[in-house]
């Protein structure tokens, strides 16, 4: 291919990726720093008034099934779910999990363990929970593929429709972010 070809590949390539890079650029900025936003939530809280229960029942309840699990630390999470089933979760997204089934007497132990290498690459685009550094670094890389992204746009002279694909590229970048 000659100069002039590989020119216009990389002005077509470019305008309709344009739109992409920029919306994964930026919403990576953002959600390096989700802690930063709030976790990009709004919070309203009501307090209502209702009839207290007496709490060694619920505690008598918790212990007899940690007893028979066989730990004395509390569980990080502890779902009710239907027909009698409660679920201890231990550790970080339940790492280790009890499933209790209280009518049939049944307990089912489920130990989760990180598929590598896959576990230490999602790890990367998880910046919030590691050093500084690669957040730092994150950060940078994304402000200079918007940088480069949109200093492409000043090195062609563009017609009406590269003109248009700009600007179905942008909208499609609008669209996405309210669909997102």
């Amino acid at each position: 291919m000659n100069k002039r070809r590989w020119r216009r590949v990389h002005r077509w390539a470019g305008l309709v990726l344009l739109g992409f890079v920029l919306f994964y650029s930026l919403t990576g900025l953002l959600l390096n720093h989700r802690k930063s936003f709030g976790y990009f939530q709004t919070r309203h809280e009501t307090v209502s008034v209702i009839e207290g229960q007496q709490q060694d029942v619920l505690n008598k309840i918790i212990a007899t099934y940690k007893q028979q699990i066989g730990r004395d630390d509390d569980p990080t999470v502890i779902r009710l779910k239907q027909k009698g089933i409660i679920e201890f979760l231990y550790g970080s997204h339940g790492r280790t999990t009890y499933v209790i089934d209280s009518i049939k007497g049944e307990m089912t132990r489920i130990d989760k363990k990180e598929q590598q290498p896959w576990h230490w690459l999602n790890s990367l685009h998880k910046s919030y929970k590691v050093a500084s550094t690669w957040l730092w670094l994150t950060d940078c890389i994304a402000l200079l593929i918007v940088v480069l992204a949109l200093s492409g746009l000043f090195v062609f002279r563009y017609t009406w429709l590269d003109l248009l694909l700009l600007a179905v590229g942008g909208l499609v970048m609008v669209g996405g972010m309210f669909l997102a």
